[in-house]
């Protein structure tokens, strides 16, 4: 069930990142020309492309991070959560 929800969260988060990177994918750079200022038009059409893509790769490797880390938390505090109950089952079974 765990495994299921992370699944459902990541399957979200992926479709949500390529709904709203599919504008910035839409345009392509393209040659019209080989003078000088055409080609300084386009080859910096392409590094604003790639740093676009750069910039979403970023985010999603820093969400992947920052789940990771949440579900380790989340096994920690179940841990001690269990210890915690075991603690108060063996105290109330001593009276």
């Amino acid at each position: 069930m765990f495994i299921t929800r992370h699944f459902k969260k990541v399957y979200i988060f992926t479709i949500c990142i390529l709904i709203i990177s599919l504008p910035s994918f839409a345009h392509e750079c393209r040659l019209k020309d080989t003078t000088p200022k055409e080609i300084t038009i386009y080859n910096t059409c392409l590094s604003q492309q790639d740093s676009k893509v750069n910039s979403l790769k970023k985010k999603y490797y820093e969400m992947e991070r920052t789940i990771s880390k949440l579900e380790n938390d989340n096994i920690i505090l179940r841990n001690k959560l269990l210890n915690f109950k075991k603690k108060i089952y063996d105290l109330l079974n001593n009276f």
